[in-house]
């Protein structure tokens, strides 16, 4: 009777707890900060130098480009580092040029040893650049007209030294659906913008596909020099320049700019296992917390019923009806609610709630592969570069 009550305490311990993570993401995500809507633009106009590193880009730089030439704020520049291409992005780049007054595309210069790829790129391209502010955008984003407009708004009516966007993600294979909101809860818990955003708080994320960057701030902290050789540049180089001292902000910016990051397994399964281990080795054990708080969440649910289930056909009573019970009740308030925020934030059917749990199984199986490959000494591949533990 004892261990019966004890274990229907703990049960309802953990739908408690599961109910109020629930309703914290739900506020997370109503409470996103959005950047203010742009006015007019104050005189004179500061220039604007759009750094965009490029590795085999072709199939989607173009979009990017197409963006570029629709910004309703026009005093800026193009830089474009192209990091040794096969598959002919310089080439697309340059049919822009007439639409594009001010782009540069210049072939980059060869990886040195300490230095990852796209860290190399960005500084390339920093030291090519004439604006008074620094936007890093990967070439696979797409920009809305007002992106430029309203980021130089953001900076004359408050004073932020760095502003990150985070982008509408997209989504077009059955892979991509199943495994990114799953990686993406844990990307957005981990590092969430309101608490990026206070001053106070050491939390701090910068979001690779845009980032907005005063240029005396940029050169002040070391630039792309202080995370040479991080295979997750953005979030450390976020960190790098809020220890310093300076004002981040992270914004929801869903009607500025989208992104589809991935185009199906392959390249989805190769790019998160490049993440994980620099993610878990950067997050520390905030990290594993993270982890176990979305497995809960996910997993949870599924305990509860089949055990419930269990315990009522072996020995039919009311503490295993009652545990089913909890166990879908529990269930249907972690599909709504997830299904809810996919619904909200990526623009897909709420319905890819119900395979959250496999989502997330996914991603951890593709990141213990990656901490097996590291521990291994192997390392894992990215756009046809090895990249090695020590990384």
């Amino acid at each position: 009777m004892i261990t019966n009550l004890l274990f229907y305490i703990l049960i309802t311990t953990i739908v408690l707890l599961v109910t109020t993570l629930c309703m914290q993401d739900i506020k997370r995500e109503i409470m996103m900060p959005q950047p203010a809507s742009p006015d007019t633009i104050l005189s004179p106009a500061p220039l604007i130098s759009i750094l965009i590193p490029a590795r085999d880009e072709a199939a989607r730089i173009g979009l990017c480009l197409e963006g570029l030439t629709s910004q309703t704020y026009r005093s800026f520049e193009v830089i474009i580092i192209d990091d040794h291409s096969s598959d002919g992005t310089a080439d697309v780049a340059q049919r822009y040029a007439d639409r594009l007054p001010k782009l540069s595309i210049i072939q980059g210069q060869p990886l040195p040893t300490g230095w990852v790829g796209k860290c190399w790129a960005c500084w390339q391209a920093a030291n090519h650049a004439n604006g008074e502010w620094l936007i890093f955008l990967d070439a696979d984003v797409i920009p809305a007209p007002m992106l430029l407009q309203t980021l130089v708004h953001q900076t004359q009516t408050r004073s932020f030294d760095l502003i990150t966007l985070l982008p509408l993600q997209q989504f077009g294979s059955l892979a991509e659906k199943l495994v990114m909101p799953a990686f993406l809860s844990l990307l957005y818990s981990l590092y969430p913008p309101e608490l990026v955003n206070k001053p106070r708080s050491p939390l701090a994320f910068t979001n690779g596909p845009c980032i907005f960057i005063r240029r005396t701030v940029y050169e002040a902290v070391g630039g792309h020099t202080a995370v040479r050789s991080s295979v997750l540049e953005d979030v450390d180089f976020g960190r790098h320049v809020k220890n310093v001292g300076y004002a981040i902000m992270a914004f929801a910016a869903s009607h500025l700019l989208a992104i589809r990051m991935y185009d199906g397994w392959d390249s989805l399964s190769e790019g998160l296992a490049k993440n994980a281990v620099a993610g878990h080795r950067s997050g520390g054990l905030r990290s594993v917390w993270i982890g176990l708080r979305q497995a809960l969440i996910a997993f949870a649910p599924i305990y509860i019923i089949f055990t419930g289930l269990m315990l009522w056909l072996v020995q039919p009573g009311p503490l295993g009806l009652v545990l089913l019970l909890h166990g879908m009740g529990l269930a249907l308030l972690t599909i709504s609610s997830v299904g809810w925020i996919m619904h909200h934030r990526y623009r897909i059917s709420a319905c890819w709630g119900l395979l959250y749990p496999i989502g997330l199984a996914s991603y951890f199986g593709i990141a213990s592969y990656a901490f097996i490959r590291a521990w291994q000494g192997h390392g894992v591949v990215w756009r046809g570069r090895i990249i090695h533990d020590e990384y």
